[in-house]
């Protein structure tokens, strides 16, 4: 029996799908990490957020690590500590969030023991929207100055907290971090300077040695007996469409066409250097046949780590939770590349022979080759986890009556390494 869950990634709006049925070491950071960054003297620079953060010149702080909690979709980025004249901390954190990141940012900044007093204020740092909050409450160690600052970036939300019996340290921490800067992220070893370390959180170092070590680029290429595709390592065997055939040339050299907006850059750059083509296959026009591009299949594997480093992939079609937080990182980390239409926002969860598959389907327009006109794509992006790493099917055709048909064909199991060979039964 097959188990069916249908999880909207944005309540607002409403999508119908149809789906029958050498490793690298821990330490090296591949795809950067949200903790990634470095430290010098005079500032802290984030490495894949793209900021630099002014530090206090009092030579009385210290690093402190605070990432001992490593709660999921929670980022301790950096902490700076003084015990000199009262304690004094200051915390820069981020949060993968689901809702509008900006409107996540204003709620992140509420302290409690703000209600009756003026609320979040609108500032701009760095050119960016920021929201901050302030409180002071006295305490039996005296007054203790609390002051808050958040802003929304795609998918997260970034927070600087600060913490102090010092009002002078207080006022130095809020002129460091109304100073902070953002920049391409591509930049970050430049504009962290030649004084600075690469600096990384014990627990995301921790995260990175318990992280599955997967070699994606040399991953088993897997082989194709007819219309029968099998993959020995992962342990699975597809069955083509009747009269389907693999591409020539099936290799990651295979170009998917690209939607007429363009890709973002360093999204589609992780995508290459994070999959691996396992085979491409299309189905045959007739001569006599109607005008448009040939249906494609095409299945890939990926590295989880580089779309999902802190989640764990869903057990069951009644986990709505993960699966709404699995798909948001599916969108995050593949939505406006070739693979995925921007406007995605509908997962399905299926089970089938023991195995979550996820589907999200999506359109686009692409170019017509040789022409100034665009033509609709219609494709469905379906994957499921097999031996850790994430496989990925990728069905694409003009119409979604085809896409449908597509799609009736055939998994099933096998133990890995056991799937049968060419010519076998």
């Amino acid at each position: 029996m097959r188990r069916i869950a249908v999880v909207p990634l944005l309540p607002v709006l409403v999508m119908c799908a149809i789906w029958a049925q050498s490793p690298p070491s821990p330490h090296a950071l591949r795809i950067p990490i949200p903790e990634a960054g470095f430290v010098s003297p005079s500032q802290y620079t984030n490495a894949f957020f793209g900021f630099s953060l002014p530090l206090p010149k009092d030579r009385k702080y210290q690093i402190e690590d605070l990432s001992e909690s490593d709660k999921a979709l929670e980022h301790s980025l950096f902490a700076y500590k003084s015990a000199s004249k009262g304690l004094t901390l200051l915390i820069a954190s981020a949060t993968q969030v689901f809702d509008a990141p900006d409107d996540a940012a204003q709620k992140a900044v509420f302290i409690p023991g703000m209600q009756g007093q003026k609320g979040a204020q609108a500032l701009s740092i760095g050119g960016r929207l920021f929201w901050k909050g302030e409180l002071e409450e006295k305490t039996f160690s005296g007054k203790l100055r609390r002051l808050r600052y958040a802003t929304g970036v795609p998918g997260y939300v970034i927070v600087f907290s600060i913490s102090s019996y010092n009002s002078g340290q207080a006022e130095d921490l809020r002129n460091c971090i109304e100073s902070v800067k953002f920049f391409d992220p591509a930049r970050a070893s430049e504009v962290a300077g030649s004084t600075s370390r690469a600096f990384l959180p014990t627990t995301a170092k921790r995260r990175l040695e318990n992280a599955p070590q997967l070699d994606v680029a040399h991953l088993e290429q897997g082989f194709i007996s007819g219309n029968r595709y099998s993959n020995p390592t992962l342990g699975f065997i597809y069955q083509l469409p009747e009269g389907w055939y693999p591409d020539a040339q099936n290799s990651n050299a295979n170009k998917h066409e690209a939607e007429t907006a363009t890709t973002d850059s360093t999204r589609a750059a992780i995508v290459e250097e994070c999959t691996k083509r396992l085979l491409s296959a299309t189905e045959p026009i007739p001569a006599n046949g109607p005008t448009g591009s040939s249906p494609r299949i095409t299945i890939m594997a990926a590295d989880p780590s580089c779309f999902a480093a802190d989640l764990k992939y869903p057990q069951s079609v009644h986990d709505s939770e993960a699966l709404h937080r699995i798909g948001q990182a599916i969108v995050h980390g593949f939505a406006g590349t070739p693979l995925l239409g921007r406007e995605a926002n509908l997962v399905r969860a299926i089970e089938l022979d023991g195995h979550l598959f996820l589907e999200m389907p999506s359109v686009s327009a692409v170019p017509v080759v040789g022409s100034t006109l665009l033509r609709k794509v219609h494709r469905s992006f379906v994957l499921t986890s097999l031996q850790q790493y994430w496989v990925i099917w990728l069905f694409e055709t003009d119409t979604p009556s085809e896409l449908e048909r597509m799609m009736k064909s055939t998994i099933s199991f096998a133990p890995p390494r056991q799937a049968a060979g060419p010519g076998g039964r």
